[in-house]
């Protein structure tokens, strides 16, 4: 390996060990918000071993595999940097960039509510009033005829098998 390319080996590693830095920041930023312990291992166990193999093939696709010992140190200065210089920068553009996802994502959900769920839950409400309306309709058009029907035709029985006991003497009528 001449000197050349172990010079780009060496400054991209100390590129990479800054991004090994930013995403581990990352993912301490959202493993923090996590309650629970287990949960946090396993992150941390994702991570790692999405990192490694991710790790492995960057150095592959610069140097064909080959590992030295500056390629660790490399790593470690990068890293170094990182969370010396770049940390409170990172961290801060980072809250940032959270805040304004979470006011974007609130103005998207109320635009959607607005826009979207607001019509919908508009028409569901009038075709159910309408639907309830004509079923009323047809209750008091089809229903109520025949139950007054029945009733009156149960008052005429019932009127005359009075009239049958009584013997014709009086005219009694009884209400159901």
């Amino acid at each position: 390996m001449n000197l050349h390319t172990q010079f780009d080996l060496f400054i991209h590693m100390i590129l990479y060990g800054a991004f090994i830095g930013i995403t581990y920041d990352g993912v301490n930023i959202i493993k923090g918000d996590m309650r629970h312990k287990p949960n946090r291992v396993i992150t941390m166990v994702i991570y790692w071993s999405i990192l490694v193999p991710l790790t492995y093939l960057y150095l592959y696709n610069v140097n064909q595999g080959q590992m030295h010992m500056f390629v660790f140190v490399s790593l470690f200065i990068g890293n170094g940097l990182y969370f010396k210089l770049m940390k409170r920068q990172f961290r801060n553009d980072l809250e940032m960039l959270g805040k304004n996802i979470y006011f974007i994502l609130g103005v998207i959900k109320k635009v959607a509510n607005v826009i979207i769920i607001s019509p919908i839950l508009f028409i569901y409400r009038l075709f159910s009033d309408i639907i309830k309306w004509i079923l009323k309709l047809l209750k008091f058009i089809f229903v109520t005829p025949l139950v007054n029907l029945g009733k009156w035709g149960s008052k005429k029985k019932v009127n005359k098998r009075v009239k049958k006991a009584n013997g014709h003497q009086e005219e009694q009528t009884t209400e159901t």
